[in-house]
């Protein structure tokens, strides 16, 4: 199964997101979560919310509407 990303926040929104999109029903991955952990002291890392290819309008279509400055 392809993965896509959906969109690059910082941890907070991408728990937000992630939370709302399993609500949705739609399973996503986050990706970089635990660089910042791993490298203390420098910018924290963007991180990427991933899902499955095929959900990947209806999840664009969620982060629109609940995200709209992000999306």
């Amino acid at each position: 199964m392809k993965t896509v990303i959906v969109a690059t926040l910082d941890s907070f929104q991408a728990g937000i997101l992630r939370n709302v999109l399993h609500n949705e029903g739609i399973e996503s991955f986050i990706k970089n979560e635990n660089m910042s952990s791993i490298y203390p002291g420098i910018p924290p890392f963007e991180i990427e919310v991933e899902v499955l290819e095929e959900d990947y309008l209806k999840a664009k279509e969620i982060l629109k509407k609940g995200f709209p400055d992000l999306a």
